[in-house]
């Protein structure tokens, strides 16, 4: 065989390559976001995950004797609360908060200060109005 036609064939084997890779570099690319997508989809409804579609929502309603328990069970866990303003940040045993401003059977919004590992640094809560 010629050097012309051995270069000629190494030319066509090296271009069959390149292009087998590029096919199979994109069929895996498409597995690997197909992947992503079911995974954000799964992550994207789970407490305390950022979700990718920005959409108007309530925020979470409560009751006045559930922020109650809200503030004994977070301050016992280190992490302050905040209720209309008002500060409750030291945890004392036996702890009885001055809960005297708090309606218990009004509805409040809790809105929950998270850290970059998701975890709950702080907690507010607002007191909703009636219509």
């Amino acid at each position: 065989m010629s050097d012309h036609a051995s270069s000629m064939l190494r030319l066509a084997v090296s271009f069959i390559l390149f292009i087998t890779a590029c096919t199979a570099t994109a069929d895996l690319s498409s597995q690997m976001g197909t992947a992503l997508e079911l995974r954000s989809e799964q992550e994207e409804h789970s407490e305390g995950r950022i979700s990718r579609i920005a959409e108007p929502g309530m925020p979470e309603q409560i009751k006045g004797t559930q922020v109650i328990q809200a503030i004994r069970i977070n301050l016992q866990d280190g992490i302050p609360v905040q209720v209309d303003r008002m500060e409750y940040d030291v945890y004392f045993d036996p702890f009885e908060p001055d809960v005297s401003t708090l309606n218990a059977s009004s509805l409040y919004s809790m809105y929950s200060q998270r850290n970059q590992h998701g975890e709950v640094t702080s907690v507010r809560f607002e007191q909703l109005k009636e219509d």
